[in-house]
C-alpha cells in the first residue's frame, strides 16, 4: 500500500476504514462483496473521506487482526480466508485485510440467508445483489452455464427444431444438422418421445424468453432525448443479429471507392466492426437479467451495450488482450458451428485492426456488474455522405417481418418525426437527463444511490424521478426494495 493509493481513494477494489467498530455489519458486507467479484483491500487506518492516515494504535493492532479474522469466519459462508497484514506509512501503522476472487460464489451473510445476504461492489460502493444476480452467481459456484439448462417447458414440435437444424444448415453452408446433432449438443432433449429445449434452443428458436431482444435507435444529438428512428427486434437471435445490423448501414454515413468503371460504397465504420460487436453483445450478455441490449447511434458515436458485465471474474484488461470469459457455452458453440463466429476471443484483435486501418479511434469499452458497453467515435462522418434512410421495400426480408412485428411502435414514429410539440413535452431539465442517464445505466439504482452518483440533492432526485414517470421516460417495476426501474424512452406511448 502507497501513499499515491490512498490519496486516490476508494475503488471498485479498495475501502477504507478508520477503525474496526464492533460487529460492523457493513463491514462484512463489504468482504462479502469482494469474495463475490475479483476481490479487494480494507483497510484500517484511514479517514474514507479525507483519506488522512490515522493509523492504529501498536498495542491494538494484533488485537485488531484477531478480532477481524473471528468476524469474518463467524458471519460469512462459504468459508472465506482472508490475508490479513499491516504496514507502517508515515510512522503510523495500518491494517490491510485482503479478499480474493472466492470460488465458492455467491458468498452471503450467515445471518440473512443465501436469498438475502448476497451482496456485490458497485464502483466504490457495496449493495444487495438482486435475485437474477445471485442465480448468476450461484451457476458461476457450480460451473455451470445457464444456457445449458431445460427449465420447465412444453415440449417443442419436431417441425421447430428441424427448422433451427435447417437455418444452421443456410449459415454453415457445410454439413446437414438433424434431431440427433440438436440432441447430442445439449440444444434439446428427448423424454417419453418429446423434445425439451434448452435455453439456448428457446434463444435460437422460439424466441420466447423475456427480455431477450435488441432495441435499435437513432438519437438527435449526442444523448437519449430525441429519437429519430427506432426498432425493437425479437425472435431467434441470430436473426436479431441480422436485423441490427442492417439496421446500423441504414443510419450511418456512405462514403465511395471508385475502383475501376465501379463505385464502391464504404460505411463510415468498417461493416465487419458493427457485426463483430452486435454477434459479442448476443452471444455474451446475461439472459437472466431484466434489460434488453441496446445498439444507439448518436452524431458522434455508435454506442452497444448488453446486459450483464465480464464473466467468471475476466477484467477488462485481460480481456482486450485476448482472454475471453464464455457465459453462455452452448450458444457460442452454436454460433461457431453456424460460422456466425470464426474462433472464441479473436474478435476483439479484429475489431481494433478494422477500426485502425479505417482511421477511426479506437473502441471504447466499459463495464460494470450490470452491463457492458463497446464505444465507437464517429471521427470520420464529415468524410462521408449524408445518410438516406431506406424505404420498408429497400430493406433486406427480416426488417419487413420485423417491421411487422413492430407495428404497436409505427404510429408513435410518425408521431415522433413529424411533431415538434412533442419534443417541446419531453425535454428535460439538466437535473432529469442526470438522473435518467444513471437508470440507463444501472435499472436497480436506487433512488439514494442517485444523489450520491449524481451531486444532486435529495429533493431533486425525487422531483426529477416524479417528472420522468409523468413524461412516460421511465416506469417502477416491483417492490421500492426489490424492483427496478424499466426505460420506456424507446416507446414514446406515455408522452402522447
Amino acid at each position: 500500500m502507497t501513499i499515491e493509493e490512498i490519496k486516490k481513494g476508494e475503488t471498485e477494489k479498495l475501502e477504507f476504514k478508520r477503525e474496526i467498530p464492533s460487529k460492523d455489519s457493513k463491514l462484512m458486507k463489504t468482504v462479502v462483496a469482494f469474495s463475490n467479484r475479483h476481490g479487494g483491500r480494507i483497510v484500517f487506518g484511514v479517514d474514507d473521506e479525507t483519506h488522512e492516515i490515522i493509523g492504529i494504535e501498536n498495542e491494538k493492532v494484533f488485537r485488531l487482526m484477531d478480532a477481524l479474522a473471528n468476524m469474518i469466519s463467524e458471519t460469512i459462508e462459504p468459508q472465506v480466508v482472508p490475508r490479513i497484514t499491516f504496514e507502517t506509512i508515515e510512522d503510523k501503522t495500518i491494517v490491510i485485510v485482503e479478499i480474493v476472487e472466492g470460488q465458492n460464489q455467491p458468498y452471503f451473510l450467515k445471518a440473512e440467508g443465501i436469498s438475502d445476504g448476497v451482496y456485490i461492489r458497485v464502483a466504490a460502493t457495496t449493495r444487495k445483489a438482486e435475485y437474477e444476480k445471485v442465480k448468476e452467481l450461484m451457476l458461476w459456484g457450480e460451473r455451470k452455464s445457464y444456457d445449458k439448462i431445460f427449465e420447465k417447458h412444453e415440449a417443442v414440435s419436431e417441425e421447430s427444431a428441424l427448422h433451427l437444424c435447417h437455418a444452421i444448415e443456410k449459415y454453415n453452408k457445410k454439413n446437414p444438422v438433424t434431431l440427433a446433432n440438436l440432441t447430442s449438443w445439449g440444444l434439446l432433449k428427448e423424454e417419453d418421445g418429446k423434445l425439451f429445449p434448452s435455453i439456448a434452443f428457446r434463444l435460437l428458436e422460439t424466441g420466447d424468453i423475456h427480455f431477450a431482444q435488441v432495441q435499435c435507435g437513432v438519437f438527435r444529438g449526442t444523448d437519449k432525448v430525441y429519437f429519430i428512428d427506432r426498432k425493437e427486434y425479437s425472435g431467434p437471435i441470430y436473426e436479431q443479429i441480422e436485423n441490427a445490423y442492417n439496421f446500423v448501414l441504414q443510419h450511418i454515413n456512405i462514403g465511395a471507392k471508385i475502383e475501376g468503371l465501379y463505385r464502391r460504397d464504404i460505411p463510415e465504420i468498417p461493416e465487419e466492426a458493427i457485426r463483430e460487436l452486435i454477434v459479442n453483445a448476443v452471444m455474451h450478455r446475461n439472459y437472466l437479467a431484466h434489460s434488453y441490449i441496446q445498439v444507439c447511434i448518436y452524431d458522434d458515436r455508435l454506442e452497444i451495450t448488453s446486459p450483464g458485465g465480464l464473466y467468471g471474474g475476466l477484467t477488462l484488461e485481460e480481456m482486450l488482450q485476448g482472454s475471453s470469459s464464455i457465459r453462455n457455452e452452448l450458444i457460442a458453440d452454436t454460433f461457431l458451428r453456424m460460422g456466425i463466429v470464426e474462433k472464441w476471443g479473436t474478435g476483439i484483435k479484429r475489431i481494433a485492426d478494422l477500426c485502425r486501418e479505417h482511421g477511426l479511434d479506437e473502441v471504447e469499452y466499459s463495464a460494470t456488474d450490470f452491463c457492458f458497453t463497446s464505444t465507437i467515435r464517429r471521427t470520420r462522418k464529415d468524410l462521408f455522405e449524408p445518410v438516406v434512410p431506406k424505404t420498408s421495400s429497400e430493406l433486406p426480408d427480416n426488417d419487413r417481418i420485423n417491421d411487422r412485428i413492430s407495428d404497436r411502435l409505427h404510429d408513435n414514429d410518425r408521431i415522433n418525426n413529424g411533431d415538434d410539440r412533442l419534443n417541446d413535452r419531453i425535454n428535460l431539465s439538466e437535473s432529469e437527463k442526470q438522473i435518467f442517464s444513471e437508470i440507463e445505466k444501472n435499472p436497480f439504482v436506487r433512488t439514494e444511490e442517485l444523489a450520491s452518483l449524481t451531486g444532486v440533492s435529495m429533493p431533486t432526485v425525487n422531483r426529477a424521478v416524479k417528472a420522468l414517470r409523468e413524461k412516460g421516460f421511465i416506469s417502477r417495476e416491483g417492490s421500492k426494495k426489490s424492483g427496478h426501474w424499466l426505460v420506456l424512452a424507446q416507446n414514446q406511448e406515455n408522452n402522447k
